[in-house]
């Protein structure tokens, strides 16, 4: 039996968005300028940094202005203009990723790449963080040696070769464009999933604003 792997999480917009709307939640079909959906992005509110759920839901469901909100962190309304469209941003890049399970990326891209390259793409699809990924891949295989040690330079370059060959493959293999065009995506996207930490967003000061606790 083939065990889960911790780092791909199978995104599947039916399942999720039933698991997770429900009359509670934004109604995100009232966005101000923005052409984002609510049912194309129910599924992944659960992947956003809570803090920016937060904003999110004191902006669209509680109709709070941005001058509103930054007296209330203490923070300027060009901060929270920012962070709500970086917010904005990722639920757009969680929509438009293709979603590929990570059974199917063992079972195809297996046959083509090392166990170790498998696993730094789960990594990039999970975090597009290089650095994230380099960690992440270090702790699982307990790579303590500096000259074994995964860095955000061997990951991009492991990460890069993957999507060359991938190219190649593709010229002869039109079924394997969809690998190439996920890898693509990523390479396009880096860091779309890294969250810049701001003392004045973190929980605790202002926990009572979040619905999805």
């Amino acid at each position: 039996m083939r065990k889960s792997n911790p780092f791909l999480k199978n995104l599947d917009p039916v399942e999720l968005g039933s698991r997770y709307s429900n009359e509670n939640r934004i109604n995100y079909e009232d966005m101000r300028n923005s052409d984002i959906v609510f049912k194309d992005i129910v599924p992944f509110l659960e992947l956003l940094p809570v803090r920016e759920v937060d904003l999110l839901e004191l902006y669209y469901k509680f109709g709070k202005n941005q001058k509103d909100i930054a007296k209330m962190f203490g923070v300027t309304q060009g901060a929270i203009s920012s962070r709500i469209s970086i917010a904005k941003k990722r639920l757009e890049f969680l929509r438009d990723l293709p979603k590929l399970g990570d059974s199917e990326l063992d079972d195809v891209l297996g046959n083509h790449f090392e166990s170790i390259e498998i696993d730094i793409i789960k990594c990039m699809i999970m975090t597009t963080c290089q650095s994230k990924t380099a960690e992440m891949i270090n702790r699982k295989f307990g790579l303590r040696d500096n000259k074994k040690r995964m860095t955000q330079v061997k990951v991009r370059h492991r990460f890069e070769k993957c999507l060359n060959i991938l190219a190649e493959m593709k010229k002869t293999k039109p079924e394997m464009a969809k690998y190439f065009n996920l890898l693509d995506f990523i390479k396009k996207n880096l860091y779309k999933l890294h969250e810049v930490k701001l003392p004045h967003f973190d929980r605790g000061r202002y926990e009572v604003f979040s619905m999805s606790q």
